[in-house]
């Protein structure tokens, strides 16, 4: 029997089923992503109930949209009742068929925990939230080292190439520069 950690291993949400649509059992799906692609290319995919730890593996055969919403048929649901049954379901792709980005860009999920330091090497704290202003990301970053002064200190930081000086994916590191309005008021 898989694990949880080994089940969702290489994978991502990319939304939940909120309710059944129509009588064959079509599915109202919300994205958490805004890149229309990786919902419309969905093929393969886990079906994941984070409440009762309820999981099965489907297969997507139709998507349509419904404005900021999605309609799916996914193999083996063929009426409102058992559409009704997988309401509050979490679908789960392969990270590997997430569109390739370039170098500069990131996905969200690469990010969140990374560890914050600043160009002089002190640490800032991990990145605990995203928030999408428009013009560009925001990192929130939570300081929680229990022997630290700032601790529980959280600093908001724009992910714009003048702030962010180095951004290690892999490693989950972010190198930041220390903004000039920001000074310690404890000198």
């Amino acid at each position: 029997m898989e694990s949880l950690v080994d089940l969702l291993k290489n994978k991502i949400s990319v939304g939940k089923i909120i309710n059944s649509h129509g009588v064959k059992g079509e599915l109202k799906f919300q994205p958490y992503t805004n890149v229309e692609s990786i919902i419309k290319n969905m093929e393969n995919v886990l079906l994941y109930n984070p409440n009762n730890k309820r999981f099965f593996y489907s297969k997507v055969l139709k998507v349509k949209n419904l404005n900021r919403f999605f309609v799916l048929s996914i193999n083996g649901i063929t009426n409102m009742d058992e559409a009704k049954k997988i309401m509050g379901y979490e679908i789960y792709i392969e990270t590997k068929n997430l569109p390739q980005l370039k170098e500069d860009e990131y996905y969200w999920y690469e990010i969140i925990g990374s560890e914050v330091y600043y160009e002089n090497g002190e640490y800032v704290g991990k990145v605990s939230d995203i928030i999408e202003t428009g013009a560009n990301d925001v990192i929130f970053v939570k300081n929680e080292h229990s022997n630290s002064d700032l601790q529980d200190q959280e600093t908001l930081i724009p992910m714009t190439d003048f702030h962010v000086l180095e951004l290690k994916k892999e490693e989950k590191i972010i190198v930041v520069k220390k903004m000039e309005w920001y000074e310690d008021e404890s000198k």
